[in-house]
């Protein structure tokens, strides 16, 4: 039962911080401060690293808990697909000298 929760809680966690990190990305673009999207891109790097241990580690000793489920799949691509478009938007144009 323990497994179980642990690796749903990761889950529900990594979902909540999507859906954080993609408000405050439309919010920083919103207001054209892009530079702070590399935090974010950061920090989606950290869940989907947490996520692929998870995923390792469950795969691994075979509990049967990921065999049903692929949502972890779909949660690690999308953060990583938001990282690059966060990577890529976070951009600040270079000041043109005159």
């Amino acid at each position: 039962m323990v497994p179980f929760i642990i690796y749903w809680g990761i889950i529900l966690v990594c979902i909540a911080w999507l859906a954080l990190s993609v408000f405050f990305s439309v919010f920083y673009l919103a207001k054209k401060e892009n530079g702070n999207l590399w935090a974010f891109a950061f920090f989606n790097v950290i869940a989907a690293i947490v996520l692929a241990i998870t995923l390792a580690v469950y795969r691994t000793w075979g509990w049967g808990i990921t065999q049903y489920s692929s949502l972890i799949y779909v949660i690690l691509g999308v953060l990583v697909a938001l990282t690059l478009v966060q990577a890529v938007l976070g951009r600040e144009p270079k000041e043109k000298i005159a």
